[in-house]
């Protein structure tokens, strides 16, 4: 039997639908869980995503989301760029060395061999490997081309990727699958099933953050 690997879209902090989605797809310990990153944030729950990462031994990317706490914790200064970002530091209260050591440790991307993993995607013009985990983590578009950067992406290797919140739908391309489909905004969140490339979403139980605008 083909081990499965689960890839699951941005969670942040939704831990009802993270269970939900789970128990739908039936996940296991013989399961590879990846996820694409921007687990905390914005939605109720931080905390207890981080916690079922950590017990999960999820394998996670880092999104833009922890990226940015990340550089607040190695300056010694309290997150407060987004409105909700002290809500996230103080919901993780007493553990938050313990939870930074633990985003600390994700890479910028995973290369699964016939796939790859990214938070927000990556310039198809040059090799991802030397592309900066900011660019990794919170692109959307090819700034000097104005245009999505997968539509420019022209290998075969399948890439999955969150960041770009659609309206419950995810973007499917032959090579490449966006899985932010907006839980936070009270959409749906979502997981690629591979090597069957099925998708399979949760609705959002309610309205977490209001969005300002979809792109």
């Amino acid at each position: 039997m083909t081990r499965r690997t689960i890839v699951i879209g941005d969670v942040h902090g939704c831990i009802d639908e993270l269970e939900r989605l789970l128990k739908e797809l039936s996940a296991g310990a013989s399961d590879r869980i990846i996820s694409v990153g921007d687990l905390i944030g914005k939605g109720p729950s931080s905390r207890a995503v981080l916690d079922w990462a950590m017990a999960a031994r999820a394998e996670c990317v880092v999104g833009n989301h922890e990226l940015r706490f990340l550089e607040c914790w190695k300056k010694g200064v309290v997150p407060r760029e987004k409105p909700y970002d002290l809500e996230t530091y103080q919901e993780l209260g007493e553990g938050y060395e313990r939870y930074m050591r633990f985003i600390d440790s994700w890479p910028a991307f995973i290369d699964g061999g016939d796939f790859l993993v990214v938070h927000g995607g990556f310039d198809p013009r040059r090799p991802i490997a030397g592309q900066d985990v900011k660019t990794l983590a919170g692109i959307r578009r090819l700034k000097d081309l104005d245009v999505p950067w997968y539509e420019e992406y022209r290998g075969e290797k399948l890439v999955v990727f969150g960041h770009w919140a659609q309206r419950g739908k995810p973007i499917v391309r032959a090579n490449a699958i966006g899985l932010d489909t907006g839980c936070v905004y009270g959409e749906a969140l979502t997981a690629l099933v591979l090597p069957e490339r099925r998708l399979v979403s949760v609705r959002a139980k309610k309205v977490y953050r209001e969005k300002d605008e979809w792109r």
